[in-house]
């Protein structure tokens, strides 16, 4: 499992994860969370709203960090599957806020 110098946390696929003191903004959901071709990723979207530098709409795979300007870097370490048609799967990750960024205090 890769380093981690910030939060790990395991969001429910379709959930939302919230990282600032501002529990509305910046918002990050997670979808198709999975395994493809014998490598885990789930897609992010997500950041602070339009006109705000900070936002990211694309899959993360495990192990490859990805960085939100003006928010932080996410890295995917794990995923786990639905376990059948109608659930859902997760997301486990590595927040790593930037030093300007004020985190909540659940985090």
């Amino acid at each position: 499992m890769p380093e981690c110098n910030g939060w790990i946390t395991t969001v429910d696929e379709t959930g939302q994860f919230a990282p600032g003191k501002n529990p509305n903004e910046p918002t990050f959901a997670f979808f198709n969370v999975g395994i493809v071709d014998g490598v885990m990723r789930a897609y992010i979207i997500g950041g602070w709203p339009d006109g705000y530098p900070g936002w990211i709409d694309r899959f993360l795979y495990v192990g490859e960090p990805q960085h939100v300007p003006s928010i932080g870097t996410f890295t995917l370490l794990d995923v786990t599957t639905a376990q059948d048609v109608y659930g859902h799967g997760s997301a486990t990750f590595c927040f790593e806020p930037d030093p300007d960024f004020e985190v909540s205090r659940t985090h």
